[in-house]
């Protein structure tokens, strides 16, 4: 019996292969299967002054000028990029009629997302915009005149008057004569602080230039980098009294010049050089925002690419950077500075107190 069994059990795998029939194997399950997918990691995201992000923040700190009508090319590189400052002037051409220019501005300032500072020059004399509805007063400019011009752009729909000039000419070989209101530093002094006032008074922002003194000089730092050779106590006693009466006047900015004074920094141009910001706000009492002058000027650019020194600027303490031509230059900028504090070369603390100090202005 146990032997016909086991030939049973033999005979009928046997017939179970001849047959062709194979046993189904159980499905392995898929791969992705066995192992849970990990969820991604959150990236938290740092934000600046007023809730910007960090490319908003390198946007607001650059000041743009550009050539031509306002094309969707350009209000889409400005949407991308968010620079916080428009400048217009004469040369780059952007609108002829008041009705064009507060169109135009009011394009920029729908392309923002954070407060934009629409700039131009207006200091009266020969510096002033070329629009129809914008008294041009001679020189000099008293606190009356100032009001005016202010309140007439501000009417088109500007916010910061370039002005005014607060250096001390030297004499009629000053390349500042005819834009300075003179070679006494007491008299300069009162003059910049009934401007100061005028263009308050006009609702605009004012920005006392060109810091540290532009006015004992025959060189254009349009050209090339003047070399001023004064000692500090003279810098003191003749250059800055008329930026401490900016100063005490409530002056919104201060621009600094392209201009090496060695007696300040052996190394640098003043723009670039912290000891300049230092003596600004410790010597000279300034507690508002620092704009530099055109960084597409011969005075930079001889020596320096304007996108480097711009970051070489940031890193000297200013809070604002102009470009004022082409916007090619401004991206470029842009992306220098936007490198430079993802590297660590400028610290992110250092870009949000300029974005805080441009922040602080007031509304006027």
């Amino acid at each position: 019996m146990q032997k016909s069994a086991s030939a049973l059990v033999l005979a009928a795998l046997l017939a179970a292969c001849s047959s062709g029939a194979v046993a189904t194997p159980r499905p392995s399950p898929p791969a992705h299967a066995a192992i849970p997918p990990r969820p991604s990691p959150t990236v938290a995201v740092q934000l600046g002054p007023g809730g910007l992000t960090l490319d908003e923040e390198v946007g607001a700190v650059i000041m743009v000028g550009f050539k031509g009508p306002a094309t969707e090319a350009v209000l889409a590189d400005w949407r991308q990029r968010q620079f916080g400052g428009l400048l217009v002037v004469n040369l780059n051409q952007n609108a002829s009629t008041p009705a064009e220019m507060s169109a135009l501005l009011g394009q920029f300032r729908a392309a923002d997302r954070h407060r934009l500072l629409a700039a131009t020059d207006q200091e009266g004399g020969g510096i002033c915009i070329a629009l129809s509805s914008v008294p041009c007063s001679p020189m000099p400019v008293g606190q009356a005149a100032s009001a005016e011009m202010a309140a007439a752009i501000h009417a088109v729909g500007f916010d910061l008057d370039l002005g005014p000039v607060s250096d001390v000419c030297n004499g009629p070989s000053s390349v500042m004569w005819g834009r300075c209101y003179g070679t006494d530093p007491a008299a300069v002094s009162a003059a910049v602080g009934a401007a100061v006032d005028g263009i308050h008074e006009g609702h605009m922002l004012a920005a006392a230039k060109h810091f540290p003194g532009h006015g004992p000089t025959t060189v254009s730092s349009e050209t090339q980098l003047p070399t001023i050779l004064e000692t500090l106590p003279t810098i003191q006693a003749r250059e800055w009294p008329p930026f401490e009466a900016a100063a005490t006047h409530g002056a919104d900015f201060v621009l600094l010049g392209h201009l090496f004074y060695p007696a300040l920094d052996s190394a640098r141009s003043a723009d670039l050089s912290p000891v300049t910001v230092d003596k600004l706000r410790s010597v000279v009492g300034f507690k508002g925002a620092i704009l530099s002058d055109d960084m597409e000027m011969g005075a930079i650019t001889s020596s320096t690419p304007a996108p480097e020194a711009a970051v070489e600027y940031l890193l000297a303490g200013g809070d604002m950077v102009m470009i004022a031509h082409d916007l090619d230059v401004a991206d470029a900028t842009y992306d220098a500075v936007r490198n430079a504090v993802l590297s660590g070369r400028v610290p992110r603390s250092r870009l949000d107190e300029a974005v805080a100090s441009l922040q602080a202005l007031p509304m006027r």
